[in-house]
């Protein structure tokens, strides 16, 4: 299976310009932690709800009117859909991530690999292997 397969296909995404206010209430009315920037529909930098508490109260006097390009993380890493999921996963750990864009061959965002995601995932496995153990087991 592919890390799109199991990847968020409804990424919310803002470009550079954004300002930080309008970002953060994107957040908040949609209930999402991370947000993808985007110019021409590659991804370029990546801002989580926690960027906003520490960079954006720490550097800007006027969120109305700091761009969100200024608290974004610009060295994001990501994979290109067809990825295995046993690679993305290592990329993620290997690059110290919970979020990770998907991309497709051009290099534009087609979807976004979260921790939760694969813990979804890893609990479903667990679940069928239980079943598979339940079925095989004696009767007690």
């Amino acid at each position: 299976m592919t890390s799109y397969h199991f990847c968020q296909k409804n990424v919310l995404i803002v470009k550079p310009d954004a300002t930080i206010q309008f970002v953060a209430g994107l957040m908040k009315e949609k209930n999402i932690g991370c947000v993808v920037i985007t110019d021409d529909h590659k991804p370029v930098g990546i801002v989580t709800d926690r960027d906003i508490a520490l960079r954006g109260s720490g550097l800007c006097e006027s969120p109305g009117s700091t761009l969100i390009e200024s608290i974004m993380s610009r060295d994001i890493v990501s994979v290109t859909k067809d990825t295995g999921i046993f690679e993305a996963i290592q990329t993620m750990k290997s690059a110290g991530v919970r979020r990770m864009p998907i991309v497709d061959g051009a290099g534009r965002l087609v979807g976004l690999l979260t921790v939760d995601d694969l813990i979804r995932l890893l609990s479903r496995e667990m679940a069928d292997i239980a079943r598979i153990i339940g079925k095989e087991g004696p009767n007690i």
